[in-house]
């Protein structure tokens, strides 16, 4: 399993830093980073079909090292696992699977942007709620 570099900088698409930056400033998360790693776990966890992004246009958004330590290893660990169910070789670095990290949340972001389209702060919030529990069993 190959671990993100925590000087690694991750690098969202124009379209997911606005998306991004409307969460962040509608106070549904406190940081993008936080949308975006949740999107990014949200996709791995519903195995959501990913396609390469392209380089161009990306935006610095903060060192991965910023993210809790164990959200980082729960992130790889996903990646492995999810490339190990989909016949897909484990990334040769911690570029790869910061790439491939990338294809996962800016696939999430589209697929939360649909499902928060029309929603207020609070009930995106409720829907975050709901996705945890669903997803772990637990309530929060």
């Amino acid at each position: 399993m190959k671990r993100f570099e925590p000087k690694r900088t991750i690098r969202p698409t124009p379209e997911a830093k606005g998306y991004l930056d409307v969460l962040k400033k509608n106070q549904t998360f406190s940081r993008a980073i936080d949308a975006y790693v949740f999107a990014g776990a949200y996709a791995i966890k519903k195995n959501a079909d990913i396609s390469p992004v392209p380089s161009q246009g990306r935006q610095d958004l903060i060192y991965v090292g910023i993210v809790d330590d164990e959200v980082r290893l729960a992130l790889e660990a996903g990646i492995h696992t999810i490339c190990q169910r989909n016949g897909q070789p484990e990334p040769k670095d911690s570029g790869e699977a910061m790439e491939i990290f990338t294809q996962y949340a800016e696939a999430g972001i589209k697929l939360l942007k649909e499902r928060w389209e029309g929603k207020t702060r609070g009930q995106i919030q409720n829907d975050i709620l709901k996705i945890i529990e669903e997803e772990t069993g637990s309530p929060y």
